[in-house]
């Protein structure tokens, strides 16, 4: 008896659990049937058909438009000029996805991965390796459109004199280019983004070009691409004409950081257009081919100004100060580019950022004057941009 009445309350107790795991199912499903806020369903047209691209611009139309790119012409390049280079940086990694997911729009892809510094003893070393990311390379190019994958190189932490020791000895500056060579082929990656012209601050040009020379050959040699990056004219006589053309036959592209306009205390553009011709017209004055070799610097950032204050402001941060603000934006027709204004307390504050009518301006200049473009960087923008490149 005892073991029958054991028997019928452990099928109860069956029967009630299984009753309950019915009920919870029943909600599951219910649950699973709800739309995932995140998601968003994207439309076929580009946001030059739905008219986004304008000069009266609306808060609204950005934080209820910014994610929808066009998903008939995610892969469709649009930009008539010269190569399209997109950098990657490893502190903001929406860029990662964005190089997955626009990589056919690109030419190249420039992950800031990799500093070459130089040991005590005159040995070098290259960091960042541990930032690799092979299947995320794979996955890019996989995409189709035959992008290329040039990983940034710059030269961190060297003095004047680790600069004067390799320039004194040229096997030193063949040991240099040997070892990038070796690093580039060991990961596969298609050449490099040399950063290094800026570090002498316009001394020992001769000498710098030299060395860039030695590293461009050795890996031309090998099949490999070298993009150099170049100051803007804002840096005074950084970089000149003549510079580019002592450069021009060893160097495959030169990225210009067409840029960073405006200083704190003095609220104001990131990229004036007029200045951005002048730049690439005080190095190639003449429409030649060398000119599509020219990488015209695209800001996907942007600043915010107060009092002698000036913070930089990327696309999660600009959203969030629209949608607390609901700010009026103003068009600057002269320097092409929109900005607001908005207070804490008594403090004013006024906003750059780029937007689709300022970097469709933008565009269209770099193919009127030749050029290519590149961009810093573009986790930093917002998803719809990428509809216009």
């Amino acid at each position: 008896m005892r073991v029958a009445r054991c028997v019928t309350l452990y099928a109860c107790l069956l029967a009630l659990f299984s009753l309950g795991g019915a009920t919870l199912s029943k909600k599951d499903k219910k649950r699973k049937k709800e739309k995932d806020p995140n998601l968003v369903s994207l439309p076929e047209s580009t946001v030059v058909e739905r008219g986004l691209v304008k000069e009266q611009l609306k808060w609204k139309d950005v934080t209820s438009h910014h994610q929808l790119y066009s998903s008939a012409h995610r892969r469709t390049r649009w930009f008539q000029g010269g190569m399209v280079l997109g950098y990657v940086t490893p502190w903001n990694n929406r860029g990662y996805d964005i190089a997955k997911i626009f990589g056919s729009k690109f030419t190249h892809i420039s992950p800031v991965w990799l500093q070459l510094k130089r040991r005590h003893g005159g040995t070098f070393a290259i960091e960042g390796t541990h930032d690799i990311d092979q299947g995320w390379v794979s996955e890019v190019r996989s995409g189709g459109g035959g992008v290329k994958i040039l990983p940034r190189l710059l030269f961190e932490g060297w003095t004047a004199a680790d600069f004067q020791n390799i320039f004194a000895k040229e096997a030193k500056a063949k040991e240099l280019a040997e070892y990038i060579v070796h690093i580039v082929k060991h990961h596969q990656f298609d050449g490099v983004v040399l950063e290094v012209w800026s570090q002498l601050g316009g001394h020992y040009k001769s000498e710098l070009a030299q060395l860039i020379t030695v590293i461009a050959d050795e890996l031309h040699e090998s099949g490999l691409e070298i993009i150099l990056v170049i100051p803007s004219m804002l840096r005074g006589s950084l970089f000149t004409e003549s510079d580019l053309k002592r450069l021009s036959s060893h160097v495959d592209a030169f990225s210009l950081m067409t840029y960073d306009y405006s200083r704190p205390g003095s609220p104001g553009p990131t990229s004036p257009i007029d200045w951005v011709e002048e730049c690439v017209l005080s190095l190639v004055p003449e429409h030649s081919q060398l000119r599509s070799r020219i990488l015209l610097g695209f800001n996907f950032y942007g600043y915010d100004f107060s009092a002698a204050n000036m913070e930089a402001v990327v696309g999660n941060r600009y959203l969030e100060l629209l949608s607390k603000y609901k700010p009026k934006f103003k068009w600057d027709d002269h320097c092409t580019e929109h900005y607001f204004q908005y207070k804490t307390g008594s403090t004013p504050h006024e906003v750059y950022y780029p937007t689709l009518k300022s970097i469709q301006a933008r565009l269209e200049l770099a193919e009127k004057l030749g050029t290519g473009i590149s961009i810093w960087e573009i986790g930093q923008g917002l998803d719809y941009f990428y509809d216009l490149l």
